[in-house]
């Protein structure tokens, strides 16, 4: 998820410069999804610690 906010962040920056009106909704975008990431979503749930039997396999 962060690559992706990453490229919208840098695809928004250029087209920022070419179509305005593009640029920086797409700017926008990047934005939310690296702070989403940043905040922890997306991120898989820690796991339980698991039983002594099990880490013996």
């Amino acid at each position: 998820m962060i690559g992706l906010g990453i490229a919208f962040i840098l695809i928004g920056i250029v087209f920022l410069f070419l179509v305005p009106w593009v640029g920086i909704p797409v700017g926008i975008v990047g934005l939310v999804l690296a702070i989403l990431w940043i905040a922890g979503f997306g991120r898989r749930a820690a796991e339980p610690d698991m039983p002594a039997e099990r880490r013996r396999l």
